[in-house]
């Protein structure tokens, strides 16, 4: 082998030709961007890897010449697919290490029985992807990242199991404009599972001088499974979401690691912290500590918008009250700033069953932790049992340390004691007609 054999190279968007010697074999590769293309019809990915041609070549892939064109993969190892356009594949079976896609546009991935063990997978940038069936266990670091201004993604029958960072991972820096093409949108997670894991998506977002930085529009996350994850955290953080939906979920036994009262756990969580405007609602959430959801309320320009909380149940918190809304300051700073930009929300929360809650007794454990919204609250229908006050008795189960202004607020019902509010705490049917989880 000569010199030039194991010369390290460093890659420019200029193409690049050159020639190893692998066994004996001359083979030529050609390099555009970050994929190098060898002549036996491999390519590999250096920016992963290696600029080493010879050491790039051996994690080098070959798409498999078989009976059915759209099915991609060994069975094993990594799966580099580069960019895909137009395209409907199908994952062989098997344990893999890592799957990388540099751009996906109308892209559809069948990963059932698709397993990655101690591996993960990122995806550069996607438009109108789709993928199902896969399954990442045992990963210390974070198991499925997605870059760059995606739209219309749609993940769908995934299980996460022993994660130890973001299971999901999205880290879109464009500055909202005003315009459709700078904002992130229709991003769907549905019967998604996740068992022992850290954060189930975290979506970054800021409030930044020189604009709203990864907006997130039209979001949904529906019909998700999530259980014992000792220390979850967030299911949900989105730090500039407009539009949200998060419904159908069924949530038990998180954020459990701490049992001692006197621990100084330090964390002040919410399930879900959505940071814009949307839906909360037809979820279970159970054995757990945090808020249901912490929805501080922002508008995206200067029309006012909802955030909407019904027909929840919410059973058995170690902390918290079941919901918070506030405008927190530095968001209501940022609206003083630049009031062109963003503004508050106007919220309804109603037909909710919440109980049992803040059993750590060291916080009020009501239906609703009340800071200033600087909009207007509806709050009705709503059933309680088993609740916390710090001072004198529960009355309407809100825990209000704010001017916000209540608009509406009737048929809400406390009651000391599970038996007098609901049939059972397994579905919690409610014992008071039009009240409650529907």
């Amino acid at each position: 082998m000569t010199p030039k054999d194991t010369q390290t190279t460093t890659l420019t968007t200029t193409p690049q030709t050159g020639t190893i010697v692998v066994n004996g074999v001359t083979i030529s590769y050609t390099v555009a961007g970050e994929k190098i293309t060898y002549s036996d019809g491999k390519f590999a990915f250096p920016s992963i890897y290696s600029t080493d041609f010879v050491k790039a070549y051996e994690t080098a892939t070959q798409t498999p010449v078989a009976p059915d064109p759209n099915v991609v993969g060994t069975g094993s190892g990594e799966l580099l697919l580069g960019t895909l356009s137009n395209a409907s594949l199908k994952i062989k079976p098997g344990n893999y290490s890592f799957i990388y896609i540099a751009s996906a546009t109308n892209v559809k991935i069948d990963a059932t029985d698709v397993v990655l063990n101690n591996g993960s997978m990122e995806v550069d940038q996607a438009n109108t992807f789709e993928l199902w069936g896969l399954s990442v266990i045992n990963q210390p670091y974070r198991a499925l990242t997605i870059r760059g201004n995606s739209n219309d993604v749609y993940l769908h029958d995934l299980s996460f199991k022993n994660i130890g960072d973001y299971t999901i991972h999205y880290d879109n820096r464009t500055i909202y404009d005003g315009s459709p093409a700078t904002v992130s949108k229709n991003w769907k997670f549905e019967r998604l599972t996740y068992e022992n894991t850290s954060c189930g998506f975290f979506c970054r977002g800021e409030f930044a001088p020189n604009g709203v930085e990864g907006l997130m529009r039209n979001f949904k996350f529906v019909n998700n499974t999530i259980k014992n994850c000792p220390e979850i955290g967030n299911v949900v953080w989105m730090g500039a979401v407009e539009d949200y939906e998060i419904a159908g979920n069924v949530i038990n036994n998180i954020n459990t690691l701490y049992t001692d009262p006197n621990a100084p756990n330090g964390y002040h969580n919410g399930i879900f912290q959505m940071m814009g405007n949307g839906s909360f609602h037809d979820n279970k959430i159970t054995n757990h500590q945090g808020n249901a959801i912490r929805a501080w309320g922002m508008s995206f320009g200067t029309t006012v918008k909802e955030v909407l909380i019904y027909n929840n149940i919410v059973w058995n918190s170690w902390k918290y009250s079941a919901f918070e809304l506030q405008l927190a300051p530095y968001l209501y700073d940022y609206i003083q700033q630049y009031p062109a930009r963003v503004t508050h929300t106007n919220a309804k929360v109603y037909n909710n069953t919440a109980g049992h809650l803040n059993v750590s007794q060291d916080w009020e454990g009501q239906q609703l932790d009340l800071y200033n919204t600087y909009g207007t609250l509806e709050y009705y229908n709503n059933v309680g049992f088993e609740m916390v006050k710090a001072v004198g008795p529960v009355t309407n189960m809100i825990n209000n340390m704010s001017g916000t202004v209540i608009t509406r607020s009737d048929n809400n019902h406390y009651f000391p004691t599970q038996q007098q509010a609901v049939v059972d705490t397994v579905n919690f049917q409610s014992l008071v007609p039009g009240a409650g989880a529907q």
